[in-house]
């Protein structure tokens, strides 16, 4: 569907009364119409035919916006009628006439936008159930595209970006082998610069997916000390970090909370910036789990330097960040995405004596 400012409506009626009723009212007002941010649109034109298949082919031919589709016409009767039209256009959103609220319903799991009661209709109803059924369809059609344009940039990023990188640390490394001196050099910072960036690629492409699943991201219940023990077995065996887990009080280690496959991932990226922020070897970072009635807070505290409350408010503060975007590291904008897609909470407190301390709090549901 393309919408416009100027939206074309078909009409799709046999009873002559009912269609020149709704056509009355779309005309007397066509200025009410309005989406959102832009009261321009309106009712350019208004078409109508008198069965279903008259309906499909002039569908099928384009530049409908919206359609109006009784359910009990000549050749075509119940809720067939829109499985029949919406096999046709996968885009135009389609509202329902009907006599029955129940009908109605069915309609819309079948895939229609909206319905309207027969006998209950008038021209309030009618304008606002059109302008948010062409909003709704605006924004599933913005998503669409969206998700394509995620789902190419995420094919990029897997396979094409991702294998001409993993080459370039394969014969850089085979290259480290046969050569010294300040070549060496030259060559192991190679090294370190394409796993770093092998490292982003990894990260950009699940952010990418967090992105994708946002808007319909659908909760479970994790429990919470299943995720954390193994992202705290995964870091130790990785870091010679000094790793201690404390659970206030203790019955907050049966706790679950609302998350997604993503929640892991969160732990284990925000582990490894209190382990690489701390300038000091003797790394020691304290992992606090708290617990309310609705609630649990995941606190990482570390020895290393402090941050600047601009740089806080950088990495928890969307609205500051997005001036700043290129300030935030991938991992830190990974994390907090995740966080907004599970109504999760992040903040940045100065540890005592010395460090960081992030907290994560999450919703305390009902698990396993």
């Amino acid at each position: 569907m393309s919408i416009s400012t100027e939206t074309t409506l078909l009409l799709v009626e046999d009873r002559q009364s009912d269609a020149a009723f709704v056509e009355q009212m779309l005309v007397e007002h066509r200025g009410d119409f309005g989406v959102s941010d832009d009261p321009s649109i309106e009712i350019d034109a208004v078409e109508h035919v008198d069965s279903l298949s008259a309906g499909v082919e002039r569908v099928t031919d384009g530049d409908i916006d919206i359609v109006l589709l009784d359910l009990g016409l000549p050749d075509s009767n119940g809720l067939e009628t829109v499985s029949t039209m919406l096999e046709h256009t996968a885009t135009v959103p389609v509202i329902v006439l009907t006599g029955q609220k129940g009908m109605g319903v069915e309609a819309i799991k079948r895939g229609a936008q909206d319905y309207l009661v027969k006998g209950r209709l008038n021209a309030d109803l009618l304008v606002r159930t059109i302008t948010y059924a062409i909003e709704r369809a605006r924004i599933s059609e913005d998503l669409r595209d969206r998700n394509h344009q995620l789902e190419l940039i995420n094919q990029i990023l897997r396979t094409d970006l991702r294998n001409d990188v993993s080459m370039i640390v394969g014969r850089t490394d085979q290259l480290r082998e046969r050569i010294d001196g300040d070549d060496r050099a030259t060559v192991d910072a190679i090294l370190e610069a394409s796993n770093h960036a092998l490292e982003l690629t990894d990260t950009a492409a699940t952010v990418i997916d967090v992105i994708a699943e946002r808007p319909t991201a659908d909760l479970q219940p994790y429990n919470l000390r299943r995720v954390l023990t193994a992202e705290l077995e995964r870091f130790r065996t990785d870091t010679d970090a000094k790793l201690t887990l404390e659970w206030e009080p203790d019955e907050c280690e049966s706790v679950s909370v609302a998350g997604t496959p993503m929640l892991s991932a969160v732990f284990e990226k925000l582990l490894a910036n209190a382990a690489g922020d701390a300038d000091r070897t003797d790394v020691m970072i304290t992992v606090t789990v708290e617990c309310t009635n609705d609630r649990v807070s995941v606190s990482i505290a570390d020895t290393g330097e402090e941050m600047s409350e601009a740089r806080k408010r950088q990495l928890v503060d969307p609205i500051q960040s997005v001036t700043a975007q290129a300030g935030i590291s991938a991992d830190w904008y990974f994390v907090r995405t995740v966080l907004e897609s599970v109504g999760g909470d992040l903040s940045i407190e100065n540890n005592a004596p010395q460090g960081t301390v992030v907290t994560v709090s999450l919703d305390r549901i009902s698990g396993d």
